[in-house]
């Protein structure tokens, strides 16, 4: 046969003496975490970045504004698509061939003959028609720059 259930009265437990609680025990529980912060608090005021985070806060939408401005620039898409073209080229680039040109240019240097036949090959060609363009490409941004001026 089925048995009666008291009747019991649910009491929370009270959210706020448990914060209190657990604040009072805090500084001894936490105490090294506690010092730490403190000590970066007192070195983040003595850099001055409190302040400036403090400032950046201040200025809110301006910041944001600039930085996108400054983001957003021509002059910034162009030096990020170079910079990205020359860490694609950077990877296919094999280090030991090129560590090896290097320590073989710190000893005797090489003749004018052995130097004519390495200019020769199709690789040198092709790196010195790059190299070329590359200056063709730079004498036009001089000359554009010196022409708006």
């Amino acid at each position: 046969m089925a048995k009666a259930v008291d009747f019991r009265v649910f009491t929370p437990s009270n959210s706020r003496d448990d914060l209190i609680r657990r604040i009072e025990h805090a500084p001894v529980e936490h105490a090294e975490a506690i010092l730490a912060a403190y000590d970066l608090l007192q070195r983040l005021h003595e850099k001055g970045v409190i302040d400036l985070l403090n400032g950046l806060l201040n200025a809110g939408d301006t910041v944001v504004d600039r930085v996108v401005d400054v983001i957003s620039s021509k002059e910034l898409v162009t030096a990020l698509r170079i910079a990205l073209m020359f860490s694609n080229r950077l990877s296919s680039i094999d280090a030991d061939k090129l560590h090896s040109v290097i320590a073989d240019a710190e000893k005797e240097p090489p003749s004018l003959l052995t130097i004519g036949k390495q200019a020769i090959s199709r690789d040198a060609r092709r790196g010195m028609a790059v190299a070329v363009g590359l200056l063709n490409i730079l004498g036009k941004a001089l000359e554009t720059q010196q022409t708006k001026e």
